[in-house]
């Protein structure tokens, strides 16, 4: 990840808009990474633990990834408009919608992490 230099000059705005296009780029290699490793882990679950259900739910898991994973891909397709931004109402549309991108991200890594402690406890036993 490049490290992003902010200058005197760039505005509260630009700032912001900065941040949120660092922020998402983060999210996505990070969905794209619980995709691989889902697909690993479930060839584990299933080959060696031979726990179809554990499984199962990676699969689902790599499923609800790549929701999640379109989710961010159109919201950074549509980052460009936010600096086009002139009036209140267009930044806090992109304000608003960063955060419910951001809720998306959060629930999959919480989820992700729930399943991957329940695989890692069968794997232990």
């Amino acid at each position: 990840m490049k490290l992003e230099t902010y200058f005197d000059h760039d505005s509260d705005d630009q700032i912001i808009q900065k941040r949120s296009e660092n922020e998402l780029t983060l999210w996505v290699n990070h969905v794209s990474y619980i995709i691989e490793e889902s697909d690993r882990l479930a060839k584990i679950a299933s080959n060696l633990l031979k726990e179809s259900v554990l499984r199962d739910r990676f699969l689902i898991m790599i499923e609800r990834a790549i929701v999640v994973s379109k989710v961010l891909s159109n919201y950074k397709k549509a980052m460009p408009n936010y600096k086009e931004c002139d009036h209140l109402e267009c930044d806090l549309y992109y304000i608003n919608e960063h955060e419910k991108v951001r809720q998306e991200y959060l629930k999959i890594i919480k989820d992700n992490r729930e399943l991957k402690e329940e695989f890692y406890t069968q794997l232990l036993k």
